[in-house]
């Protein structure tokens, strides 16, 4: 079986309302889709996304979209069961020039996004083409389901105390009872009281996350990690920038109580080595849509494993919950309740697996289980060019 054709769909959604972390506003979701076919009509879906997707809207399209073009040849022609060949030789892009395409070592990050979405479609191809699910390629399913938090709390413009109170409540009301709470927006005082309101409204038995969003420098993670521990937090994740990240988590670490996670930023496996055998993190957090896909959580996985790190997985619920039914260490999932949050997720499949009770139940179906709605395609499509 070879791959004959690669195709690429760029999409953003507008949101009804823009929402605030600690560093940005969000007032559009992006997403680039891949579809692989191959000489056997075995069309594989492929999803990639990325923090300046999400920052650039249509100029971040438009980059993967070039990266795409420029790396196709690399790809068409191969064995799609050939997974690790391709990505050993897209990913050597990012250093030195492959089979007479240049590097884009200027463009690692785009490249990385680009790689993703491909990645991902091939490990659909070879579900498809075995009749087995994804996770059964991954090493098979150690559960039959698969725990989800809802992340919400985002900051918005106008927000009164109740507003926190009334979104608690529909999240309890939908069966969850793990929520994470965008924290950093705020001072950490208030930031700490307003945590402690979600707190009251949820009850002692709901876990509780907090996300900064690398927000914080590192006395303010500290001071705002202490305000917050009496409210019994799970965990606090991406506290400090990027930058200085190595060095100030493990000082936090040893500053406060609450378990660090973090690792959604790397876009390598050895960014997430990294935040593994340096113990940084508690929990360790993979986005396998924009760090190089289901093979780069493969790799990740195992260093999990042999650490014994929980394994979390950042968006796309759709496509991690085969990775982390299939991890020793698997955890937890993440997952948007409300659909003016991410209108794509709740729009752009025929069927996804749904949420309920706080679970998401690994599906069956060959591949991913994924089919596209070609009216969600149409309707938030971006023209490149």
């Amino acid at each position: 079986m070879k791959i004959t054709a690669l195709a690429t769909y760029a999409l953003s959604a507008p949101l009804p309302q823009p929402v605030r972390t600690s560093t940005h506003v969000i007032s559009q979701v992006s997403e680039v889709i891949v579809t692989i076919t191959t000489d056997a009509g075995i069309v594989g879906i492929g999803e990639a996304h990325g923090p300046f997707l999400l920052r650039q809207g249509p100029e971040g399209l438009r980059a993967v979209q070039s990266v795409l073009e420029r790396i196709t040849p690399l790809v068409i022609g191969e064995d799609p069961f050939a997974v690790e060949r391709i990505w050993q030789q897209l990913f050597a892009l990012t250093y030195t020039s492959v089979r007479g395409i240049p590097a884009l070592a200027r463009e690692q990050r785009v490249l990385v996004t680009a790689m993703s979405a491909i990645d991902i479609a091939l490990w659909d191809v070879m579900g498809k083409a075995t009749g087995r699910p994804v996770c059964s390629l991954l090493g098979g399913a150690l559960r039959d389901r698969v725990p989800a938090y809802v992340t919400g709390f985002y900051y918005r413009d106008g927000e009164r105390p109740d507003d926190v109170v009334r979104e608690a409540a529909m999240y309890m009301e939908k069966g969850y009872r793990t929520i994470k709470v965008k924290v950093g927006g705020l001072t950490p005082e208030a930031d700490a009281e307003r945590v402690g309101r979600i707190r009251k409204a949820v009850g002692k038995d709901v876990a509780i996350m907090l996300d900064a969003n690398q927000g914080w420098n590192l006395p303010t993670a500290v001071r705002a990690a202490r305000l917050c521990e009496p409210h019994d937090i799970f965990w606090l994740e991406d506290p400090m920038p990027w930058f200085d990240e190595r060095y100030s988590l493990a000082r936090l670490k040893a500053s406060v109580s609450i378990p660090i996670a973090a690792g959604e930023t790397e876009y390598t496996p050895f960014g997430l080595r990294t935040m593994v055998a340096e113990g940084l993190v508690d929990y360790l957090i993979i986005d396998s849509t924009w760090a190089g896909g289901l093979t780069t959580w493969r790799k990740a996985a195992i260093m999990a494993e042999l650490y014994q790190i929980p394994l979390a997985a950042h968006h796309d619920p759709q496509i991690h919950v085969h990775a982390v039914a299939a991890s020793p260490t698997g955890f937890i999932l993440e997952s948007f309740a409300d659909p003016t949050r991410d209108p794509l997720w709740f729009e752009l499949f025929r069927e996804r697996p749904e949420v309920v009770d706080g679970f998401v139940a690994v599906p069956d179906a060959p591949g991913l289980g994924l089919e596209l709605r070609d009216d969600t395609l149409e309707k938030y499509g971006v023209r490149i060019g």
